[in-house]
């Protein structure tokens, strides 16, 4: 369990680097410095769990908590205007003008839907931007993705980006959205029982198609319904998969399309750090949309400042210092959050953030 002084530290530093968002209340800031605190203390997401490492006036555990909860279920704090200001700093030094957004959805106990979508960094993701839905399947329509992507656009304006997604997003709407975006493309998984036509100037024309073990096959210039949005597949089996890869491209596609597309598998990596082996998420006691919003929000950013410090901790050439590991075995939150644990139990100051690393 942190000390006083460790709390105070890591809530100095925390609070340090929130300043430059545009808080309309500095409470806002010092609530959400020590839920953060808080969060990386316990390991947890419960409020209850945070309590014990929040430092201030409130003589009971009670009251600490009503705080938490207050700032939760206040919706005059935009979370997502706060965090879009926190990702301009880390992007603005991103030497990599070429990125990859990975679309997903997460159930909380068969009733919150939560659609997201991270950016894949150094084979983990960042969250970017998400959503938390009231219904009881993961499925969801392109407009629920459209403001998420919306958002992106803005901050993301300066960087090519392809969006990697699975079969549930399989949306004409969606595809015709990233057409009609400057520098986007997508990467998207079909089913495998999809049926290509070729266009023959009078009527859709059906084109069996085949792919065997250990190939790949382009087609380009294709619809997958008719009708549908024209584009390019990369069809590959690896050897013994009861199944193919069917990835649909706006671009020409080869084999590096399903490489592309592997990408998107580091989300798991992501989903680990947020449940079962990081902040058990599906423990949370909250059952508000709203509240659970803003939780995600603390968990994103509490995790945007691990992958930061965890950078830093590379940059400097600490990284074998917390992880057993020869060479980099963990995520960059992992590191990050192992640095923390390191420094502030030998009273060592925390590393200066970078937000990219070499």
């Amino acid at each position: 369990m942190a000390s006083a002084t460790e709390s105070s530290t890591l809530y100095d530093t925390l609070r340090v680097w929130l300043k430059s968002v545009p808080w309309r209340d500095a409470r806002h800031l010092q609530t959400l410095a020590w839920m953060m605190v808080g969060l990386l203390s316990s390991n947890h997401v419960a409020l209850t769990r945070w309590t014990s490492f929040g430092i201030g006036r409130a003589e009971f555990a009670q009251s600490t908590q009503r705080r938490f909860e207050r700032w939760l279920s206040n919706r005059r704090i935009s979370v997502l205007h706060l965090y879009g200001a926190l990702l301009r700093q880390v992007l603005a030094d991103f030497k990599d003008r070429r990125g990859y957004l990975a679309l997903d959805t997460t159930m909380l106990w068969d009733i919150y839907c939560v659609v997201y979508l991270s950016l894949v960094y150094r084979g983990r993701m960042i969250p970017l931007v998400w959503k938390v839905m009231k219904q009881g399947s993961a499925s969801v329509a392109f407009h629920d993705d459209r403001s998420l992507l919306v958002f992106l656009k803005r901050h993301l304006a300066p960087y090519e980006m392809y969006l990697l997604a699975d079969r549930g997003f399989v949306h004409r709407e969606l595809m015709g959205w990233v057409k009609q975006t400057p520098r986007w493309h997508f990467r998207i998984r079909y089913k495998s029982g999809i049926g290509l036509y070729r266009w023959d100037g009078g009527k859709f024309i059906p084109l069996p198609w085949h792919v065997d073990p250990g190939r790949v096959v382009c087609y380009h210039g294709v619809y997958v319904t008719a009708g549908h949005e024209k584009v390019h597949l990369a069809v590959g089996r690896q050897m013994g998969a009861e199944e193919p890869w069917i990835i649909l491209s706006d671009e020409p596609t080869s084999p590096e399309t399903l490489y592309e597309y592997g990408l998107r598998f580091n989300i798991e990596e992501g989903f680990l750090d947020q449940k079962s082996n990081g902040f058990r998420w599906e423990s949370s006691k909250l059952r508000d949309r709203h509240a659970l919003q803003r939780l995600y929000f603390v968990m994103v950013v509490t995790t945007l400042a691990l992958i930061c410090q965890g950078s830093a901790v590379v940059v400097e050439g600490q990284c074998r210092v917390v992880d057993p590991h020869g060479f980099r075995g963990h995520s960059y939150a992992r590191i990050g959050w192992d640095w923390i644990r390191h420094a502030l139990a030998r009273g060592k100051a925390l590393l200066p953030h970078h937000s990219n690393s070499d």
